[in-house]
C-alpha cells in the first residue's frame, strides 16, 4: 500500500516538474492513468508461512506487519508465546496446533505468528503484555490492544476453540 502511494506521488511530482514541456495535459493524464493501472496490478504482499493447511497457519511475520496483515483481513492476531525449553509448548506446536478442527477454526479469524519469549521479539512482547507462564496465546485486536490471553497448555480442541470464541465474543 505504501509503495502504491509512493509511486503515485513521484508520479504527480514528475508531471509537475515537467509542466513547462510541450507534452499536453491529456498525453500527460493518460501516462498518469497507465501508471496508475500497472501499480494496481502489483501483487499484494507475500507473507512467508511458517505451516501449512490443514492445521494452524503460523506466519513468519513481524509482529507490526501480522498487525497490519489482521487490520487488512477484519481478523485478530494470536500470539504463541513459548520458549524452547518448554515442553507442552512444544506438545501444543506438534500436537494441537497441526489438527485440521482448529486449523480450520484459527485461520479464519487470527492471524497467527509464534514467538519465543527469551529472544529477539519474544523479549518485548513478554515485557509488554506481561507473559509470564508459557504457553500463553495472546489475542490482539489490530491496534495491538489485548482482548485476552490463554495461559497454560491446552491440549483439547474443542475446549480451546470455546476459550477462543469467549475471547473474541464469538457464539
Amino acid at each position: 500500500m505504501k509503495t502504491r502511494k509512493s509511486i503515485y506521488t513521484l508520479l504527480i511530482v514528475a508531471m509537475c516538474s515537467c509542466s513547462g514541456s510541450t507534452t499536453p495535459v491529456k498525453e500527460q493524464l493518460e501516462a498518469v492513468q497507465t501508471v496508475q493501472q500497472t501499480v494496481e496490478q502489483l501483487p499484494e504482499k507475500e507473507y512467508k508461512k511458517l505451516t501449512e493447511e490443514p492445521g494452524v497457519v503460523f506466519y513468519d511475520i513481524t509482529l507490526e506487519e501480522a498487525l497490519e496483515k489482521a487490520k487488512k483481513e477484519g481478523k485478530y492476531v494470536l500470539i504463541d508465546c513459548h520458549t524452547k525449553s518448554c515442553g507442552p509448548c512444544r506438545k501444543m506446536e506438534n500436537g494441537v496446533f497441526p489438527q485440521e478442527q482448529l486449523g480450520k477454526f484459527m485461520n479464519e479469524r487470527f492471524v497467527p505468528i509464534m514467538r519465543d519469549m527469551e529472544e529477539g521479539e519474544g523479549l518485548e512482547i513478554a515485557e509488554k503484555y506481561n507473559v509470564q507462564i508459557y504457553p500463553t496465546m495472546l489475542i490482539l485486536l489490530p491496534n495491538a490492544t489485548k482482548e485476552g490471553e490463554i495461559v497454560g497448555a491446552e491440549f483439547n480442541i474443542d475446549f480451546l476453540i470455546e476459550k477462543l470464541k469467549e475471547i473474541i465474543h464469538e457464539k
